[in-house]
């Protein structure tokens, strides 16, 4: 489903829930063949990586995004968000790339994350953490 067809949020918020629930059919729709991913515990080249990272994320986390904030470019070629991240540890994960998690721990984050758009997928996906003043991440 386009962005176009139903409107940019509704569409972005579509997106969300699919990776809530793990619908790596679903999400991985939502991202070009060759998207640029900036994480901030990955950078990326192509969906088949994205996904293949993701993957590996699940084995050991369930991640869920929460969309605070919305901004969305009238032509629907970009989206600005600020989003809210929940990570439970399934498994220790000693070597997490943000920082090891034992089973059980919970972290989350807030993030602003910029989506270039283009004939329906992400082309492009850049994050970066909240820190609020004083220095500690959120």
């Amino acid at each position: 489903m386009s962005a176009g067809a139903i409107g940019l949020r509704p569409w972005f918020e579509a997106y969300l829930a699919a990776f809530n629930r793990a619908d790596f059919p679903a999400f991985g729709d939502y991202y070009a063949a060759d998207i640029l991913f900036h994480g901030q515990a990955a950078r990326l080249v192509g969906r088949e990586a994205v996904l293949a990272f993701y993957h590996e994320v699940r084995t050991y986390l369930h991640e869920r995004i929460e969309l605070i904030s919305f901004v969305g470019a009238p032509d629907g070629s970009r989206i600005a968000a600020e989003l809210h991240t929940t990570l439970l540890a399934l498994r220790d994960w000693p070597d997490m790339p943000t920082g090891p998690m034992l089973a059980g721990d919970t972290r989350t984050r807030v993030s602003f994350a910029m989506y270039d758009i283009d004939d329906g997928r992400f082309t492009r996906i850049r994050t970066a953490r909240f820190s609020p003043p004083g220095g500690n991440a959120a």
